[in-house]
């Protein structure tokens, strides 16, 4: 402001220097800091001029936020001369920064709250997972013990049904006959029944202990083990990789779909196939490929439920837990169970399994 010696009365309510006053003073930065704190910069694009920022509470109607540079002016000998000082009025930027900042806050309060909520809901979620892997323990120990002793009241009465069979034989009727005839066929689908339950409540127990199992050895014990019909065949490729199993469960994966595979089928040849389908990132891939009957795709999920069956007993024999045991055993080792099939087409079951690490073809 020329002319005055006021030219501070604009923006303080007591007299000091301006910026423009201290550079026209040769003033140090200790001198300017004690004016200005420290809200203020040299200038990186003018030599020698200051800048800096605050708010006047007393200019406009409710103060302003000003930006404001001060430059000095030098004459032809390199001396200072005076100063210019240029303002610029940033209160809309300040109300943005603020608004800014009050939205960054609400933010963080939200985000600490959320935080809170979701680690509140995962430690109850982990006492209910517990509570469920507790109560789901409990059950598979109930089915055992129920299982385990209704085998020897079912035998017992199956034995009794035959003794009596044996003593009164030759004077029963047709009708009489078929009556007994029905009762074993009923006792045999109990004890079968209360066979699979043990199975199932077996895979569920804890105490699993994983090693490797090379699946050439294991599926030419499995075979020999098995009761193959003479109008049936089981091909099991060679070359097979290693896997991370327990034995116990692995022979419960495999004999359950190839037992399935030969049952549910009309070839004349029936043939079960087990062979890799793939194995990579720690896995292997191993299919089950029969040439039955088939499943519609809508059935794919519905087979792998306990006692969820397709067909009649009279149609085909069986309990409906044999796949419930195949898919509980899979998971229990790390893996997973899947089919591709259709009706006619025959089936093939997709087995993923752990596999030992110089299996997997990089």
């Amino acid at each position: 402001m020329v002319g005055t010696d006021r030219h501070w009365s604009p923006f303080y309510p007591a007299q000091r220097p301006t910026m423009a006053d201290l550079i026209v003073d040769n003033a140090t930065a200790e001198e300017v800091s004690r004016h200005y704190g420290d809200f203020w910069r040299q200038s990186t694009i003018i030599q020698g001029a200051y800048e800096s920022e605050g708010f006047f509470p007393a200019m406009g109607s409710g103060g302003i936020w000003l930006f404001f540079t001060a430059s000095p002016l030098i004459n032809a000998e390199g001396r200072i001369v005076g100063a210019i000082e240029t303002l610029q009025d940033i209160s809309a930027r300040k109300r943005a920064e603020e608004e800014l900042r009050i939205h960054q806050d609400s933010l963080e309060v939200t985000v600490r709250q959320r935080t809170e909520e979701l680690t509140h809901a995962h430690a109850e979620l982990a006492a209910k997972a517990a509570t469920l892997q507790e109560t789901n323990e409990e059950l598979s120990q109930y089915a055992f013990v129920v299982s385990h002793d209704l085998r020897a009241p079912l035998r017992a009465v199956r034995n009794y049904a035959d003794f009596l069979r044996e003593e009164i034989g030759d004077i029963l009727n047709d009708e009489q006959r078929g009556y007994f005839d029905g009762m074993t066929t009923a006792l045999k689908f109990g004890d079968e029944l209360v066979s699979d339950l043990l199975d199932f409540s077996r895979v569920g127990g804890e105490g699993l202990t994983v090693h490797p199992v090379p699946l050439d050895e294991f599926l030419m014990e499995l075979k020999n083990e098995l009761d193959i019909p003479p109008d049936a065949e089981l091909i099991c490729d060679r070359g097979l990789p290693t896997v991370l199993a327990e034995r116990i469960l692995l022979r419960q994966i495999f004999s359950n779909l190839v037992t399935n595979g030969l049952k549910f089928n009309h070839s004349a040849v029936k043939r079960v196939e087990i062979g890799l389908a793939s194995c990579d990132h720690g896995f292997c891939e191993l299919f089950v490929r029969d040439n039955g009957i088939g499943i519609a795709p809508r059935y794919h999920d519905r087979i792998f439920k306990m006692f969820k069956r397709l067909h009649t007993h009279k149609e085909f024999e069986g309990t409906g837990i044999g796949l419930a045991i195949v898919k509980k055993a899979a998971v229990k080792l790390g893996g997973s169970v899947r089919i591709e099939s259709e009706v006619g087409s025959g089936s093939t079951f997709l087995v993923t399994l752990p596999a030992v690490e110089r299996n997997i073809q990089r």
